[in-house]
């Protein structure tokens, strides 16, 4: 009597079985993750240009209504980080704020700490492979695409805030005094701003600070009250957006009693 066989595993039952064996070893109290990476896809029903994906973007962190505001900017600043090539940044961000990503793909939902999922269209994660170069749109979706492009391409450099060097790139303590000086404003210019940080529980931290100084300045009080180690970076985040160093809270939509994210991140450079 001849012995049967099993048929050998295609390559997509091999994953399957090994993802099934790698989550079976996780703890019931544990979220399983995986190491986020960029989405992949090509539009079939559209087609997209930079001005009409910026304002899809922008409308659709706007208009979260559920989940947690804080969770919605993690996952903005990560998704912003991840299409500027920056990988080990975001999955930084996405873990310091308890966010998993169970098959590292963000197009397939993500979850924080508490278990709720967030799903993301795949227009808000990643631009498609046939978008369109040549933006046809009027000319305010076109200085949209512009100011985002400038926003990414800073973030790509690993300069969207002044702290965010590392050896001699660093502003000198003169020269941010300096800057400092010139920022300070009277009692009555003065906003008081909650903070919530990104590496703790908590408090949040409250500072006072003057309508025209910048974000940048906002941040690099939080590092010095907060007591954030040299190897790290502080980023600004408001309603899912990161915010522009150069500007101040009231240019950017900010309003009095409204939370800020502060997001603590390894310094690039130093995690690598």
């Amino acid at each position: 009597m001849a012995l049967a066989t099993a048929a050998p595993e295609t390559p997509a039952e091999a994953t399957a079985s090994r993802r099934t064996s790698r989550t079976a070893n996780v703890a019931l109290n544990e979220h399983y993750n995986e190491p986020v990476r960029l989405h992949i896809w090509k539009s079939k029903r559209r087609t997209w240009t930079r001005g009409q994906l910026d304002r899809e973007r922008r409308e659709f962190f706007e208009t979260r209504v559920t989940g947690h505001a804080e969770v919605w900017a993690a996952i903005s600043t990560a998704i912003e980080l991840m299409r500027a090539g920056d990988l080990v940044t975001a999955q930084s961000i996405l873990d310091a704020a308890g966010i998993t990503v169970p098959t590292g793909d963000l197009c397939q939902g993500c979850y924080d700490q508490q278990g709720a999922l967030y799903r993301l269209p795949q227009c808000i994660v990643s631009d498609p492979t046939n978008m369109v170069q040549t933006d046809t749109s009027t000319a305010t979706e076109s200085q949209d695409a512009i100011e985002q492009d400038e926003d990414e391409e800073a973030l790509s450099d690993g300069k969207l805030a002044t702290d965010d060097a590392s050896g001699d790139e660093l502003i000198s303590e003169d020269m941010e005094r300096r800057r400092d000086e010139k920022g300070k404003t009277s009692e009555r210019d003065l906003i008081r701003v909650r903070v919530r940080l990104s590496d703790r529980g908590g408090p949040d931290l409250v500072l006072m600070i003057g309508k025209g100084q910048s974000v940048g300045f906002l941040a690099r009080k939080v590092r010095q009250e907060a007591e954030i180690s040299s190897v790290q970076s502080v980023r600004i985040a408001y309603l899912g957006c990161m915010l522009k160093e150069q500007q101040s809270l009231p240019d950017q939509g900010w309003e009095p009693g409204h939370i800020v994210n502060a997001f603590v991140v390894p310094r690039r450079g130093f995690n690598e």
